[in-house]
C-alpha cells in the first residue's frame, strides 16, 4: 500500500514530471494535516498559508453571501483544496474549505513553494502547468453557470462528477450548480420520471 506521501508524489509526477534531486528539496517542506467531518482547512479571514493536497476525503469549498452559503468546489482523493487569492497575496480569505468527511491532508507552505520556485525549474513548470490547469477548470465552471439550463447543469454534473453523488448532500450540489434544493428534487424527479419511460 501507498503512503501519504508516495500518492502525493504520484500525482505531482502526473502533472509534470519531478527529478530525484528536485525531490530531495521539496521533502523537508511536506507536511501531514487531518481534519475531522465537519472541520475547516481554511476560513474566512485567516490567511491561507499553506496548499493541500487530498490523501482520503471529502471537501468543499463555499463563500458566506448574505447569510447564504455558496459552494464553488469539491475536493476528493488526489485533489488540491485550495483558496487561490488568499496564498498567492498572502492576505485574509474571503472563502471557507470544510471538511464533509474525515480528511488526510499532504500539505506545503507558501514559503516552501516560494523556495522551490527560486531553486528548481522542475517545480515552477509543475505550478505553471498546474496554474493553466486552474485556469481552464474555472473557466468551464463560468461558462456552465452562465450557458447552461439548471438541468444541463445537473445532468453533466452525474457524467463528469459521479462519485459526487454518493458522497454530497442534495443541498450541496444544488448551491453548487447554481439553483436551490427544491428545484434541483424537481429536476430529478422530472429526468427519474423520463428515465422509466425510455
Amino acid at each position: 500500500m501507498l503512503t501519504p506521501f508516495q500518492i502525493f508524489r504520484d500525482a505531482v509526477n502526473k502533472i509534470s514530471p519531478i527529478g530525484e534531486k528536485d525531490w530531495q528539496l521539496c521533502e523537508p517542506g511536506l507536511g501531514f494535516k487531518s481534519l475531522t467531518k465537519s472541520t475547516f482547512f481554511v476560513e474566512e479571514g485567516k490567511v491561507y498559508r499553506e496548499i493541500g493536497f487530498v490523501v482520503k476525503g471529502l471537501l468543499r469549498s463555499y463563500y458566506l453571501a448574505h447569510g447564504e452559503e455558496i459552494n464553488t468546489a469539491f475536493y476528493v482523493e488526489g485533489q488540491w483544496p485550495k483558496a487561490y487569492h488568499s496564498f498567492l497575496t498572502q492576505t485574509a480569505s474571503r472563502q471557507w474549505i470544510q471538511a464533509l468527511e474525515d480528511v488526510e491532508l499532504i500539505t506545503i507552505s507558501y514559503k516552501h513553494l516560494q523556495y522551490l520556485f527560486a531553486n528548481s525549474p522542475a517545480w515552477e513548470r509543475f505550478a505553471r502547468i498546474a496554474t493553466e490547469n486552474l485556469y481552464i477548470a474555472s473557466q468551464l465552471r463560468s461558462e456552465m453557470l452562465l450557458l447552461e439550463k439548471p438541468a444541463e447543469r445537473y445532468i453533466n454534473l452525474t457524467k463528469t462528477h459521479p462519485h459526487l453523488l454518493e458522497r454530497v448532500p442534495l443541498y450541496h450540489l444544488a448551491s453548487y450548480i447554481g439553483i436551490r434544493q427544491p428545484s434541483l428534487s424537481r429536476i430529478r424527479k422530472r429526468l427519474a420520471k423520463i428515465n422509466t419511460t425510455v
